[in-house]
């Protein structure tokens, strides 16, 4: 039984470790573009879920890079993979703590807006 958990935690370990050699940044890594197709956006967040997706989101092959956040939601998005994780329904990105949140405790100052196009992931 104890070696099933040690080969568990091997793979776990070797999926981590291949998920931070793939993106070749570190975590908290924000990229500045030249060019920028949603011309609202100074920076986009390169992946906010290193190894794992965190409570409030599910992991999925290709979550996109439009995630709904507190003050925008998408009407469409370029078909980029993106991330690895989305938001469990009922929850929204929040870009400045950079994970799911509750739509509900997004701050009340601010008005969800639907735009066309509103990228957040590299």
């Amino acid at each position: 039984m104890n070696w099933l958990k040690s080969l568990f935690l091997l793979l776990l370990s070797a999926l981590f470790v291949n998920s931070v050699m793939t993106t070749g940044f570190a975590e908290e890594t924000v990229l500045n573009h030249e060019v920028d197709p949603d011309p609202g956006r100074v920076k986009y967040i390169w992946n906010p879920f290193p190894g794992f997706c965190g409570e409030n989101a599910s992991m999925v092959r290709c979550a996109g890079v439009c995630p709904e956040t507190c003050a925008f939601k998408s009407a469409k998005c370029p078909k980029y993979c993106g991330v690895n994780c989305v938001c469990k329904p009922g929850y929204v990105f929040n870009e400045d703590l950079q994970l799911c949140i509750l739509k509900s405790e997004c701050p009340q100052d601010i008005k969800q807006e639907v735009v066309e196009t509103h990228r957040v992931f590299q």
